[in-house]
């Protein structure tokens, strides 16, 4: 009986252990891992420019476009020409709309 009762006891004293520092810690270190991962959408900028004689959308530091529109820079003002040839930095998705609604209407 008092094996039991020394065995029983060793058993919640090394739960009350795990509870109360293993848990908290593996917590602390996922929340830390979910936290870096996640990545809001405003955090990119995007660089609205000509491409092959349309708008197009490229992330900022990305050769490639991910949005071709099919609205030609040529009719558009010559200003608005200009500046899609040299590109126009947007700093975020709202933004971004702002803009392609401008042009593209």
């Amino acid at each position: 009986m008092k094996k039991f009762v020394t065995g029983s006891y060793c058993f919640v004293v090394l739960c009350l252990l795990i509870t109360l520092v293993v848990v908290p810690i593996l917590n602390k270190s996922s929340t830390v891992l979910s936290s870096q991962s996640k990545v809001p959408d405003n955090s990119l900028s995007y660089i609205v420019k000509e491409f092959n004689g349309n708008i197009a959308v490229f992330e900022k530091g990305n050769e490639n476009p991910f949005k071709v529109t099919e609205v030609s820079i040529y009719n558009l003002p010559k200003r608005d020409q200009e500046l899609l040839k040299e590109g126009i930095e947007v700093p975020n998705q709202d933004e971004l709309n702002t803009l392609l609604e401008d042009l593209c209407s």
